[in-house]
Parts: C-alpha cells; sequence; structure tokens
C-alpha cells in the first residue's frame, strides 16, 4: 500500500516541529519547499530529521520518509509535487504567504489540466484566517481563478498552537516541541465534513472560537507577562514567568479573558478550564525547561499590532466589558503594553514616538479603539500615569 503524500512549504519550526510530526505520526510520506539550502541539505542527507521532546528530558525523536525540495532551485519538481500529494500546507508565516502563492497556483493549475484528484490545502500559520488569505493571494495572481481552484480543492481554514524552540539538544542541534498541541481545522469546508484528514487534529464548526480562544489567552499570557517583565528589566521571558507578582497579575487577566470567551462563545467552564491547564499552566513548565530561551524581545515585538482592537489584550477587555464583566488586570496589561520602548522594535519606536508627538491621550485612543472619556479608556489612561 503506498503511503499517502503530503507537500509542506516551510521547513522552519512549525513546519518540521509541529505539522511534519503530526503528518509522520499519521502515516504521511513528507516533502518540504523550504528557502533555506541548509535546512534542505539537512533533511536529505538521510531523509529524516529530529525533534526532542520537552517533556521527557529532550528524548529524540526521528521524523523520517521525509525530503525537501528548494523554493528557489527546485521549483518544476514542487509543481510536479503538488500534482500528486494528499494534502499540501504552509508553515512560512502569513507575511511569507504572497511568495507561495505563484508557485502553489501553478501546481494545482496543472493538477486540475491533468484530470487529477482533489487536493486539501491549508495554511498553518499563527493568523487568523490564513487560508482564506493563501487563496485571495492565488487569484491574485492571475495564474488560476477561483471557480478553479474550487474545482481542485478544499481549503479550510486552522489554527495552530505548539511550544517550538530551536536549539542544541543533547549535543545536536534540532527543535524542541511540548507534548501540549493544537491543530484546529474547519470541518465545513472539507469535503466530507465528516473525515479526518490529519489524526490528532480537532475539527471544529467555529474557527473563530477556537482561534480567539488561543488569541486572548495564550498570546494574552505571554504578552502581558512580557510588557511587565521587560519594565522590571527581564529579558527573557522565563524570567518574567518566575515573578510572583507579573504571575498574579497575569492569572487574574488570563481570567478575565476566560469568562468573557465563555459567555460570547458558549465555552463551557469545564472546556476552559481543561483548556487553561493543557496550553497555559503546563507551559510553565515547559519555560522552565532547561534549554528554553525565549526573548522578551521576540514575544512583545510589534505593541502597535498587539495594542489593536482586536487583538491579544484589548480584544478581551472589549468582550469582557460588553458582557459586563470585570476587565482592569487586563487594561493594566494594555498600560505596560504602552510603556514598551525597546529600541531595536520598530513598532516600539513608533509607539514611543506617537506618545511624544501626539500625547498618551490621542495615542491610547487610536490604536487601541478605546474612545476619549470612556470606562476603559480612563483605567488604562489612569494605569499607565502610574507606572
Amino acid at each position: 500500500m503506498n503511503m499517502k503524500k503530503a507537500l509542506i512549504f516551510g521547513a522552519g519550526k512549525i513546519g518540521q516541529g509541529f505539522i511534519g510530526d503530526l503528518l509522520h505520526e499519521d502515516g504521511y510520506e513528507i516533502i518540504f519547499a523550504d528557502v533555506s539550502d541548509e535546512v534542505i541539505a539537512d533533511i536529505n542527507r538521510n531523509n529524516c530529521y529530529s525533534l526532542f521532546l520537552t517533556n521527557h528530558n529532550y528524548e529524540e525523536k526521528i521524523i523520517d520518509n521525509v525530503s525537501a525540495l528548494s523554493l528557489l532551485n527546485n521549483q518544476e519538481e514542487i509543481i510536479e509535487a503538488i500534482t500528486q500529494v494528499d494534502l499540501v500546507t504552509t508553515s512560512v508565516m502569513k507575511t511569507n504567504l504572497v511568495s507561495v502563492a505563484p508557485i502553489l497556483a501553478k501546481g494545482l493549475k496543472r493538477r486540475l489540466s491533468e484530470g487529477r484528484s482533489r487536493v486539501l490545502v491549508m495554511a498553518c500559520e499563527n493568523a487568523i484566517m490564513g487560508t482564506d488569505t493563501l487563496v485571495n493571494l492565488m487569484v491574485d495572481t492571475g495564474i488560476i481563478t477561483m471557480d478553479q481552484l474550487q474545482e481542485i480543492g478544499a481549503y479550510p481554514n486552522t489554527g495552530v498552537d505548539r511550544f517550538v524552540f530551536g536549539g542544541i539538544y543533547n549535543g545536536k542541534e534540532g527543535t524542541a516541541i511540548s507534548d501540549s498541541h493544537e491543530l484546529a481545522i474547519e470541518r465545513q469546508k472539507l469535503d466530507d465534513p465528516d473525515s479526518q484528514p490529519i489524526k490528532g487534529a480537532e475539527y471544529v464548526d467555529n474557527l473563530e472560537a477556537v482561534l480567539k480562544r488561543k488569541i486572548y489567552l495564550v498570546n494574552c499570557w505571554l504578552a502581558i507577562t512580557s510588557y511587565i517583565g521587560y519594565t522590571k528589566g527581564y529579558t527573557m521571558v522565563d524570567e518574567a514567568l518566575r515573578d510572583a507578582d507579573i504571575q498574579k497579575i497575569v492569572k487574574e487577566a488570563f481570567l478575565e479573558s476566560a469568562a468573557g470567551l465563555e459567555k460570547k462563545f458558549g465555552f463551557s467552564s469545564e472546556e476552559m478550564s481543561s483548556y487553561i491547564n493543557d496550553m497555559i499552566i503546563k507551559r510553565y513548565d515547559d519555560y522552565n525547561q532547561e534549554g528554553i530561551n525565549d526573548p522578551i524581545a521576540r514575544v512583545a515585538r510589534q505593541p502597535i499590532r498587539k495594542l489593536s482592537p482586536d487583538d491579544r489584550i484589548v480584544g478581551p477587555a472589549n468582550i469582557a466589558y460588553e458582557y459586563g464583566l470585570p476587565n482592569d488586570h487586563l487594561l493594566y496589561g494594555a498600560a505596560y503594553a504602552l510603556k514598551y520602548d525597546d529600541p531595536d522594535d520598530e513598532e516600539a519606536v513608533k509607539l514611543q514616538e506617537s506618545i511624544q508627538r501626539d500625547g498618551i491621550e490621542n495615542t491610547i485612543e487610536k490604536i487601541s479603539g478605546l474612545q476619549k472619556g470612556s470606562d476603559m479608556f480612563n483605567k488604562v489612561l489612569e494605569y499607565y500615569n502610574a507606572i
């Protein structure tokens, strides 16, 4: 019996450490497409790569039956692979989907012209509705039409979450992964809504709820931890996670988020408690593992985006307010984000320039969407001035 085949655009930490791992567990032969000659050579040397399990003393896990092609030098081979595989995914970051769209469009156009079967295509990015973005980018190339895309494939959106880090483990370079993970797939966009093309994934009817649960809990937790930690002089996330005073505030913030999410999307308190335990509480242990180094500068970067009305801090604060629930600790986190002034972060520099030029009140309103004089606005301003 022939193995199922998958093509993964992006052989980085998520591509190898999350999607590649899940597909390997489900019996797929995997082809990676990447721009790094070094990564491609490493994979092709033995047609395998190593992962290291953070929750199991960095035990090594070998992912085999893999190969890699260059997005720069093997485009014809990649186009041909698109006509043959059962599944195509991306893990390249949303901003890089524009570079994937032309070659994927060519491959799908050829697959259609050759009369081959429909294929499942999913953008597995840390972005809301990433597959929709990829589909629109393919149409924008002019290579393939929306009708042709719909004829040859299915394009569910996804939500992804896994603790992955690159580094040296047991003397070997590789990717460290945690046990806890989440790959949520839009059920209604599958050809057969009852099918499960990837074992270990969660098939959901309301992807917005799942995506916002992840962003408003996990991303919120780490962002507020990092902004307060930065102000206190920490440089690494694990340092801020070990600060009891910071975590007292942060825990209240993500519990405010959780209460609002339960009201808005109908999560039960049991579901929410289980999620928090798996995706947040257990990650305190992950961050305490030796060899896990996550700079605050990475997690706190782009504060303007992260303070926008629907993002990880103000977004859940708005939901809590909508349902008459407390949101003080979330707004406290927003105030600390406004203080973020890393000179190496372009958005942090722009943020501080805006505060200097336009004043803190205008900046809060412009970035967060909170109206001057509103209760939430006044609290953020009060907390900011008290820091």
